[in-house]
């Protein structure tokens, strides 16, 4: 879909959306079940960023200024239940300037944000494609889990945001990546993620076999606490 800059309504989520990726949710707001149906149109496109305020924390956090222009590909909505379900599409980056208040929900005025492919790009994406793949077969090895099939695209823009999306990271890392300087930088770090998982998973898989124990690794923060800080 074709997106322009401009004012868009402002979805804050305590999610990351990429572009060419699906996000489903569950909406309970008033305020964004209202700006939903509203927007429900092929035609119509809303902004999603990410507010870390909503992610279970205490105190004020301040909305991030990048986020994804979004279509909404499918929206059922429950009345009786006071929720909406939806499943919204990224479209393309963007950056959000100054708020304005649209009662009842905001908007914002919005500049779209090429996409730099760096040096380097096509090389990182087939790399990261097959360490991919030998993570997958890793955790199917370990944890004796039947995982899907999921080859990456030979697009490095698409595979970037695809990996970004599907890899269990803290919603800062994937906001940090939707904010990368260029593809490039995004699968470089990527990749090295994704070594130190394999190593990790590698290293349990070998112990387990050696001594016969099911090895997983330690709760961080527990392990964390059991020793001195000094």
């Amino acid at each position: 879909m074709f997106t322009a800059s401009g004012e868009y309504p402002i979805l804050p989520l305590p999610a990351v959306l990429f572009p060419g990726t699906f996000l489903p949710l569950q909406i309970t707001e008033d305020e964004h079940r209202r700006l939903l149906r509203d927007y429900n149109d092929e035609n119509q496109l809303l902004g999603v960023i990410l507010n870390p305020g909503q992610h279970g924390r205490s105190g004020q956090a301040v909305p991030c200024t990048v986020g994804c222009t979004a279509s909404i590909a499918l929206v059922l909505d429950q009345d009786d239940a006071k929720a909406m379900n939806v499943v919204l599409y990224g479209e393309q980056r963007m950056r959000v300037g100054a708020f304005t208040k649209q009662d009842p929900y905001y908007t914002a005025q919005i500049d779209l944000l090429e996409e730099s492919l760096g040096e380097h790009a096509e090389r990182r994406s087939k790399e990261a494609s097959k360490l991919f793949q030998h993570y997958l077969e890793l955790i199917r090895r370990r944890y004796g889990a039947h995982m899907v099939n999921l080859p990456l695209p030979d697009d490095p823009i698409l595979a970037s945001y695809l990996l970004a999306t599907v890899l269990y990271l803290p919603l800062e890392t994937k906001q940090h990546w939707l904010e990368s300087s260029s593809v490039a930088v995004r699968l470089q770090e990527e990749l090295a993620f994704l070594h130190a998982e394999c190593e990790k998973i590698a290293l349990l898989l070998a112990l387990s076999h050696r001594t016969q124990h099911h090895y997983v690794l330690p709760d961080t923060d527990l392990f964390s606490s059991l020793f001195s800080q000094n």
